[in-house]
C-alpha cells in the first residue's frame, strides 16, 4: 500500500525536472513586428533567446536594423546593431546571457526596433 503513495510523488518529481519547465516566455506585437523573448535559467545564468519577426509586406526593404531591449521593472537592457532578417523575415538571437537571474513573470519588456529611418516599440509581457 505504501508503494502506491510513492508513485504520485515520483511522477510529480519527474515532471518538475523536465527541461524548459521554468522558462518564462514574453510575447508582443507592434504594427510591423512581433517579438518573443524566452528566458531560462541554466547553471545559475539567465539565458535570453529573442526572436523578432517582420510582419510587413516589403521584406526586401528592411536591410540591416538595430534593436534595444529593456526590462522596465529591473532596469536591465541589451542591444544589437546591424543585424539582419533571414529569408522568412525572422531574426533570432540565442547567445545572450546574464550571470544574475532576476526576471520574474510579472516583468515587462520594451523592444525598440530601428530600421531605415523608422522606429517601433514592442511591449512584451508573459503569456
Amino acid at each position: 500500500m505504501k508503494k502506491l503513495h510513492v508513485l504520485p510523488l515520483l511522477l510529480l518529481f519527474l515532471a518538475a525536472c523536465q527541461p524548459g519547465g521554468n522558462d518564462l516566455v514574453f510575447n508582443g506585437t507592434s504594427e510591423n513586428w512581433s517579438a518573443q523573448l524566452t528566458i531560462s535559467v541554466i547553471n545559475g545564468s539567465e539565458n535570453n533567446d529573442l526572436e523578432l519577426t517582420y510582419k510587413g509586406n516589403d521584406l526586401g526593404s528592411i536591410g540591416a536594423f538595430n534593436y534595444y531591449v529593456e526590462n522596465t521593472d529591473r532596469g536591465t537592457n541589451f542591444r544589437r546593431n546591424n543585424v539582419s532578417l533571414n529569408k522568412n523575415g525572422i531574426y533570432t538571437n540565442d547567445d545572450m546571457s546574464s550571470n544574475s537571474p532576476t526576471t520574474t513573470s510579472e516583468d515587462t519588456y520594451i523592444i525598440t526596433v530601428d530600421w531605415n529611418g523608422n522606429s517601433e516599440e514592442i511591449v512584451i509581457k508573459k503569456d
